[in-house]
């Protein structure tokens, strides 16, 4: 980001500017991130807010979904994005169990009070950012 050098007289005309750049830069900022990436260990793709005591996120962005392997036959991996187990509080029971099992072959993202987040095993190269600590603009 560049460096903010205001003016050294704030005119009217620069007023609501400043204003809102300000207010941009207290509000609409999340404090933490975490990262869930498909590894051998569980803990690497496992978001669970209650046992890590961090909170809950409030975005989930999927930036990859997992990419084809040059040998399908050595590599019984699935090339399509899956979630073991997904939960939020501000969403139904059944509608978070909708997103478990199913292939995702496009990122998305998600804005909920997500509360955990599992992604498949078998979903290769698969990436989820996690936003937390947000404060609302």
């Amino acid at each position: 980001m560049a460096l903010y050098h205001p003016p050294k007289t704030i005119t009217t005309n620069a007023a609501p500017a400043i204003s809102a750049d300000l207010a941009y830069e207290n509000h609409g900022k999340c404090g933490s991130t975490r990262i869930l990436r498909v590894t051998e260990e569980l803990e690497d793709r496992t978001f669970d807010a209650e046992a890590e005591g961090v909170g809950n996120a409030w975005k989930m962005v999927v930036l990859a979904v997992g990419s084809a392997a040059p040998d399908r036959i050595a590599c019984p991996c699935e090339y399509a994005g899956q979630l073991d187990d997904f939960k939020a509080k501000n969403i139904s029971v059944n509608d978070c169990n909708k997103m478990v099992g199913v292939d995702f072959h496009e990122n998305f993202e998600i804005m909920a009070d997500i509360t955990n987040v599992v992604l498949a095993r078998r979903s290769t190269n698969m990436v989820v950012v996690l936003y937390m600590d947000c404060t609302q603009s």
